[in-house]
């Protein structure tokens, strides 16, 4: 489902945005994406993406996997809901309001993984180095629940 720019740009203004995050596990280690666009140019996040009117989060992380790293998933489960907040610092974009559902999924395989154009590389990282990436709390805070829930 596709909204026109110029809509979707009222709708940026207006409301907060619903999205799915996805923390794939491969393994030990967790996959992050290198942002290509504002916000967080630059930044390392996890892939994910609006959720569709009438979809299901999970078919949405499903879909988000699918789209951005060409990786068939496995959902779990939702680990945390997060908010991001980004006030326009550039002619680049209005300010961005996320609702984010972080969700757990695996794969089997990475062999197929390809990243989008919207993303500048990626990176699988172990839990060790979480504190040593310096990410955004909407990222951190997911990660140690999950990884505190595989310790137990």
């Amino acid at each position: 489902m596709y909204i026109p720019e110029e809509e979707y740009k009222i709708i940026l203004k207006k409301m907060p945005i619903l999205c799915v995050d996805l923390l794939i596990v491969f393994g030990k280690k967790f996959l992050l994406l290198k942002r290509n666009n504002e916000p967080a140019k630059g930044e390392y996040w996890f892939p994910g993406g609006r959720l569709y009117k009438m979809e299901t989060i999970k078919d949405a992380s499903i879909r988000k996997a699918k789209e951005e790293v060409n990786l068939s998933c496995n959902f779990k489960h939702i680990v945390s809901i997060e908010e991001t907040i980004f006030e326009k610092t550039g002619a680049m974009f209005t300010d961005i309001h996320t609702v984010n559902i972080v969700c757990s999924l695996t794969t089997k395989s990475i062999a197929e993984l390809k990243v989008d154009n919207l993303h500048d590389g990626y990176k699988w990282f172990s839990y060790s180095e979480i504190d040593e990436l310096n990410l955004h709390v909407g990222i951190v805070n997911p990660l140690k629940i999950e990884f505190s829930r595989v310790k137990k």
